[in-house]
């Protein structure tokens, strides 16, 4: 139902200001790193071109020494003075290093924002990385990532660097990412009380999808998404219809949202999770169980064979469904309970908060910014408040 964090590619010859052009390297046509990007230091570094390497499509930028130099992968980006921006990307390093830095640069060429990479935790695992900041006085900035070397073989691959104005405003909840202090995560557990969607005539498109998933951060034609939750819409009737489902978007073939045969009402509470199979990395084992309905619970496997389990999320979504038009309800409120990645909670890891926002009534759907944890397990509530 939903990929997200997306970059917003463009040509080099006519890039929305704030935007990275090419940000996937699928434009380089050679080895050698060409325009909109470049290079910075003296070592060897390119474009692996269908070599499995890639975060998404068929390329990636690489960077390779047994120096002590600092090497970067650069591009400059025409931004708007003044504004808020949103940098992310992927990185995956052979992980004898801590020395790696992802960030942007002013005019002036000093450091606007910087964050460290370099050691792995989960062997063949890209690693996200992701800040804001403010664009002050500058008109362009830099964006790097590049590294240190430790003087022995080393090396880090690029992929999906993105810049946007603009947060993501259909997603509320968490994600836990991996990254340089994240494993990558096989397991996501939630319980939830089904919330209530008011149905009126004024507002035909509410939509609210409550779920769980693997992947959710970076589908794509190579990647996938796993996830099982309930979705209440309003499309068409007085009352609100609340169905749970299953949905797999895998190597960039969607499934749908398919539904799951189960009694599910507001204030129901919700159990749901997705599991990595040990024995089958291809397999998922989705559970959902209406806890307060008995009787009411359903586990399936599906098979995606693409997905990489590099995300974890727990998400209120306003979905994109039946039309790109569905709108938040006004009024939002998602207690969450009992939630675990890898049978651990959240305070453990790295977290990634979304919030959402309706532009018309600038209404915001956000993740309390405190995360308790009791008995070894994670509560927080995705609510509503005036913009």
């Amino acid at each position: 139902m939903a990929a997200m964090l997306t970059g917003l590619a463009g040509r080099a010859s006519a890039a929305p200001i704030g935007t990275v052009s090419d940000t996937g390297f699928e434009e380089q046509n050679s080895r050698t790193i060409s325009a909109p990007w470049s290079g910075e230091g003296p070592d060897y570094k390119g474009i692996d071109i269908d070599l499995g390497y890639h975060k998404t499509g068929r390329k990636n930028a690489f960077i390779r020494t047994s120096s002590r130099n600092w090497n970067a992968v650069a591009q400059k980006v025409t931004v708007k003075p003044q504004t808020v921006y949103y940098l992310e990307g992927w990185v995956r390093t052979s992980g004898n290093y801590t020395t790696g830095y992802f960030g942007a640069r002013g005019t002036n060429g000093r450091t606007m924002v910087q964050k460290n990479y370099g050691k792995v935790i989960s062997n063949g695992a890209y690693q996200f990385l992701h800040m804001a900041f403010n664009s002050g006085t500058n008109t362009s900035v830099t964006l790097y990532t590049g590294y240190y070397a430790p003087g022995a073989d080393s090396w880090v691959q690029i992929d999906d660097i993105a810049l946007t104005d603009t947060p993501p405003g259909h997603w509320a909840g968490y994600a836990v990412p991996s990254s340089p202090v994240n494993a990558a995560p096989h397991a996501v557990t939630a319980v939830w009380t089904e919330p209530s969607v008011i149905c009126r005539q004024e507002n035909p498109d509410n939509h609210l999808s409550v779920w769980v998933g693997l992947d959710g951060i970076a589908s794509s034609p190579t990647e996938s998404l796993v996830q099982v939750g309930v979705h209440a819409t309003c499309r068409g009737e007085l009352y609100p219809q609340h169905q749970a489902f299953w949905e797999v978007i895998n190597a960039g073939v969607d499934t749908r949202e398919q539904p799951i045969s189960m009694v599910v009402y507001a204030g129901d509470r919700m159990s749901a999770s997705v599991v990595r199979s040990a024995a089958d990395p291809a397999n998922y084992i989705l559970t959902i169980e209406n806890l307060s309905r008995p009787g009411q619970r359903q586990t399936l496997t599906k098979r995606a064979p693409a997905a990489r389990s590099e995300s974890a999320e727990i998400i209120v979504e306003r979905p994109y469904v039946f039309t790109l038009d569905s709108t938040w309800p006004k009024t939002v409120n998602v207690p969450f309970s009992y939630v675990t990645v890898d049978g651990a909670p959240l305070s453990g890891y790295e977290t990634l908060p979304f919030q959402g926002r309706q532009n018309d009534t600038g209404t915001v759907y956000s993740p309390s910014p405190a995360i308790t944890d009791s008995g070894g397990y994670s509560n927080f509530t995705v609510s509503s408040h005036p913009g």
